[in-house]
């Protein structure tokens, strides 16, 4: 699926209809700000996997970066942020979030804890691979 089919469709299933007897509103961050920050928490996750897959030599780094690409491309496809300050916050803190999951999931001493974490991680990268929909 092209990039902008998948923007296409992620705006499609995020976004509100127009009120009636409005013009088309257009598809841009100040119009959808919560897609905004979806995306970029979602970019910062993907960060973190990648980052992690690094880590560990694990083969699926490309396709984590890949991932994080996608993310970024519908950003920019959104256009500019009306808080940059907020959106680079918001992509810090979700990735440093992620990576703290990946941390106990992988290297924790406390079994239930880090299973916990495992399964959180892996809802919250699918929960974002999902807004890709073709992932």
């Amino acid at each position: 699926m092209s990039r902008m089919k998948t923007l296409a469709a992620a705006l499609l299933l995020t976004s509100s209809p127009p009120a009636a007897g409005s013009d088309t509103a257009s598809l841009s961050a100040t119009t959808h700000p919560n897609l905004m920050d979806t995306m970029t928490v979602c970019a910062g996750r993907m960060s973190a996997e990648m980052e992690f897959a690094w880590l560990l030599s694990d083969p699926d780094a490309d396709w984590y970066q890949t991932q994080r690409l996608r993310f970024l491309d519908i950003l920019t496809a959104l256009g500019p942020a009306p808080d940059p300050s907020h959106q680079l916050a918001l992509r810090i803190d979700a990735k440093m979030a992620h990576a703290g999951l990946l941390t106990t999931a992988h290297f924790g001493t406390d079994a239930t804890r880090a299973m916990w974490a495992k399964r959180h991680a892996v809802q919250q990268r699918m929960t974002c691979q999902t807004m890709l929909l073709d992932s």
